[in-house]
């Protein structure tokens, strides 16, 4: 079994909701869970490369975890991402830029997940060779004032 200790650091809840999904997937949708965190399940069809964006969150920690399919995510630090053309500004908790090849490819497949920091810009959804269906949980956590 693959440790997921690195998300219970971060929140217990999260933790166990992970657990709880691996073991039988949740219905899509937005789950609370404590702390201000939250879980989103949701199913999609992966985008071609040219297609995606890269998004960069502040208020919140991303956990990016598979359920089913296989997909990339693309990792590029902000400070790299602000070189290149904001999408769309910051607003609630994402800004978008457009989509590069600069980025570190991360190939996600059933039980992997991601932990992506605020200073973690990322890409994710991009299709491995041809679009395929996804399922899979994004928990956001709070970041913790420091």
């Amino acid at each position: 079994m693959k440790s997921y200790e690195s998300i219970r650091a971060l929140s217990e809840s999260a933790y166990e909701f992970t657990l709880k999904a691996l073991e039988s997937a949740p219905e899509n949708g937005k789950y609370e869970l404590e702390d201000g965190a939250f879980a989103n399940v949701f199913s999609y069809t992966t985008n071609l490369r040219s297609e995606s964006k890269y998004e960069a969150h502040k208020k919140y920690i991303d956990v990016q975890l598979i359920l089913s399919g296989t997909e990339i995510i693309a990792v590029e630090s902000l400070d790299a991402m602000h070189a290149h053309a904001c999408i769309k500004p910051y607003e609630f908790d994402a800004e978008l830029y457009a989509g590069n090849d600069d980025g570190v490819d991360y190939v996600m497949n059933a039980g992997d997940f991601l932990i992506l920091l605020p200073e973690d810009a990322h890409m994710p959804g991009v299709a491995v060779d041809e679009p395929t269906e996804v399922k899979k949980v994004v928990l956001k956590i709070p970041v913790k004032e420091a």
